[in-house]
């Protein structure tokens, strides 16, 4: 409360009020200008606060005759702006923070719907699950003008925090499928070329234009790891299989029934092996115990395979 004061002390009391007093009013004027600017910039804040901003302002400090009244009126006017520059900043905060969210929700439902149409085939439920989201976020944007910012903050905090684990989801399992289908491309590819080895010259045309299908579909899955797209498991497993079944054909009509069993027993220890070194009588005993053969038969159909070149089997002399 303002007391009797000196003429002096009075005019120093009045000069350092309208100091604070035009320091305020700068502030409170420069957080008002950030709220309408963030507000302007961004149509869900547009929306959702709608008219609000014009109900802000900061009022014109009082001018009364006499010189005491002044100093009164300053200081109550002080603590008047001192209210207003706390609500600003609550609203300005709360600007902030759902300028940035809304972004992230519109850039969350692009990509999803990106996803959605990667993954159609590749996981129908997860394809759905992403398509309701896309369409959920796509509402909640558009009726944010019913709630207030706090509100409004909760409900897109949530909604990027369910569209991240949902993208991190969708990634995987894409990335997990396109894995799947390199793999047994890979070993299909191999049991081609092991067929173009052994058949006939006036075999080898079927087999070398289901090669170049090999490679198309290759090609289509490396870029796949890369950039998502839509795929079609179902269809590619079935050209896979197709040719799978042919190479096999080819490889069992150039093979004695002994030379099919070994190579099968063969190729099933490799893949299982990974890099481990053998002795050879443990290859010769283990293709041997897989292939249900003797160890002799085992051994002579191992190099009639190696000779053909349909197995890599390495010999180190110590």
């Amino acid at each position: 409360m303002l007391e009797q004061k000196s003429r002096r002390e009075l005019l120093d009391y009045i000069l350092a009020s309208g100091s604070r007093t035009r320091e305020k009013i700068a502030e409170a004027e420069r957080l008002l200008s950030a709220i309408k600017g963030k507000v302007e910039s961004e149509p869900v804040l547009k929306e959702l606060l709608g008219n609000v901003t014009e109900t802000l302002w900061v009022p014109d400090p009082p001018l009364p005759s006499s010189a005491e009244e002044v100093g009164r009126r300053l200081e109550d006017y002080e603590k008047q702006l001192d209210g207003l520059i706390v609500k600003l900043r609550a609203i300005l905060e709360a600007v902030e923070h759902v300028g940035k969210l809304a972004p992230r929700v519109r850039e969350l439902e692009s990509r999803l719907s990106s996803w959605a149409a990667a993954l159609r085939d590749v996981n129908p439920p997860l394809y759905s699950e992403l398509s309701r989201f896309a369409s959920r976020s796509s509402r909640v944007l558009s009726g944010l003008s019913a709630l207030n910012l706090d509100k409004a903050a909760d409900v897109l905090s949530s909604l990027v925090k369910e569209g991240e684990q949902l993208e991190a989801r969708a990634r995987a399992e894409y990335s997990k499928a396109v894995r799947l289908m390199l793999s047994e491309l890979e070993a299909v590819q191999e049991l081609i070329h092991k067929a173009l080895h052994v058949v006939m010259p006036h075999e080898r045309l079927e087999l070398e234009e289901s090669e170049k299908k090999l490679l198309e579909i290759a090609r289509e899955l490396s870029s796949a790891k890369l950039t998502p797209v839509p795929l079609n498991p179902p269809q590619v497993y079935a050209e896979l299989g197709r040719v799978k079944k042919l190479a096999s054909e080819k490889l069992a009509g150039a093979l004695s029934p002994l030379e099919a069993r070994v190579l099968e027993a063969y190729s099933r220890l490799a893949s299982s092996a990974e890099a481990r070194l053998f002795m050879l009588h443990e290859v010769v005993e283990l293709v041997s115990r897989r292939a249900e053969t003797s160890l002799p038969e085992t051994l002579s159909a191992l190099y009639e395979l190696s000779r053909k070149g349909l197995i890599k089997l390495f010999a180190k002399l110590a």
